[in-house]
């Protein structure tokens, strides 16, 4: 029935969390900082970076023309560290995001069954694409780290489009980009609002994984199917990949 199954990435094939708010996550942040010639007190970092991102959002929500905008975090530490003198390269800029990011990281691993679904599509000769809200310089060496960047067709990240889930334009620019039938493509993922609400809106089927301790059945769900318990292999049987 389907070509082209498209993929949520956090909570539906990467199971991940992160501390980006404590204060002992800006202390350690600050001090590696320091390490690298960079002078800041964690709580000028926490009050510079804090305040940055969110006027960035605040101006992309005005100025963008997109439902849900999406900004690019590369820009908030530019920003941050010109305020503070420090005239950095794009390339500085990355690294300086990638250990943001690194050191905020608690736990990181692919679901016990992300690789046997994906492998189950390629297998069948299916498209695999991947609709991500995120930033690349949070997520690509997460995606290398992982190996899952060999079984997409495809790959758009929100900062990188400056829009995401569940505006339908960031669905739109994905099927556009690849010249995908929305009546043959489906999105999967553990979100009822960015992946699923996103997708109807879109005109596009929805798998919803819920990865929720209980499911809560809805009366007019915006999902074609569930996999109630969480099973990505469901994908497989359901859309009939492989037979029941």
């Amino acid at each position: 029935m389907y070509k082209n199954y498209i993929f949520d990435l956090y909570g539906t094939l990467i199971d991940i969390h992160t501390d980006e708010y404590s204060k002992n996550f800006y202390k350690k942040y600050a001090k590696w900082l320091r390490r690298q010639g960079y002078s800041f007190e964690w709580k000028l970092f926490h009050r510079l970076y804090t305040s940055t991102e969110r006027q960035y959002r605040e101006n992309a929500l005005n100025e963008s023309g997109y439902e849900k905008p999406e900004i690019c975090i590369d820009d908030v530490f530019k920003a941050v560290f010109e305020t503070k003198g420090y005239r950095v390269s794009e390339e500085e800029i990355v690294r300086l995001c990638e250990n943001f990011r690194s050191i905020s990281l608690i736990y990181m691993s692919l679901f016990p069954d992300t690789t046997a679904c994906l492998e189950g599509l390629k297998k069948a000769g299916k498209k695999i694409f991947l609709l991500s809200n995120a930033q690349r310089s949070f997520t690509w060496m997460e995606l290398e780290q992982t190996g899952l960047v060999p079984y997409f067709d495809g790959i758009l990240i929100s900062s990188d489009e400056g829009c995401m889930k569940p505006d339908p334009a960031f669905y739109d620019i994905c099927c556009e980009r690849y010249g995908l039938d929305k009546s043959q493509s489906i999105m999967i993922g553990n979100e009822l609002n960015s992946d699923m609400a996103g997708a109807k809106a879109a005109g596009i089927d929805g798998f919803y994984i819920n990865r929720l301790p209980v499911f809560h059945k809805e009366e007019m769900p915006a999902y074609q199917y569930v996999s109630e318990n969480g099973s990505l292999l469901e994908v497989l049987t359901q859309t009939g990949v492989i037979p029941l």
